[in-house]
This record gives C-alpha cells, structure tokens and sequence, in this order.
C-alpha cells in the first residue's frame, strides 16, 4: 500500500479517516499505523485532535475518536 500512497502519500489514510466514522459506533475509536508520516497527517487534517501514542520500535501510530474525525 505505501508505493500507492499518491503524491504525498496519504491517499489510503486519508480515505480511511474520511470514511471510518460510517464504520464506528458513536464513541468508538480508530487505530492506525502510519510509518513516518505524523508531520503529513497532521497537516492534512489540522482541525482533527489526534493522540500519537509512543509505540516499541518507532514508527507512527494515530488514535482518533468517532466524533473527531473529520466529516
């Protein structure tokens, strides 16, 4: 999926945050890895208050609320 990130390589994250509230109930949570792109997703979408838990290893792991994702 990363080689078909589109430009900026946010293309599956970004159509996954657009649609993921019609698949979670209300409060419910969306977990998702992103490698390295923290800096990329935030400024995507800079209205959505992410919470970036540190994960072993490295990499980018984003938690977002039902209500917080973007409409």
């Amino acid at each position: 999926m990363a080689l078909a990130g589109g430009p900026d390589g946010l293309d599956l994250v970004r159509t996954i945050l657009l649609r993921a509230a019609a698949y979670l109930r209300p409060g419910g949570v969306l977990a998702m890895e992103i490698g390295s792109g923290r800096r990329r997703v935030e400024r995507a979408f800079p209205r959505v208050a992410f919470t970036w838990p540190e994960v072993p290893g490295g990499g980018d792991v984003l938690i977002v609320r039902r209500e917080q994702l973007p409409r």
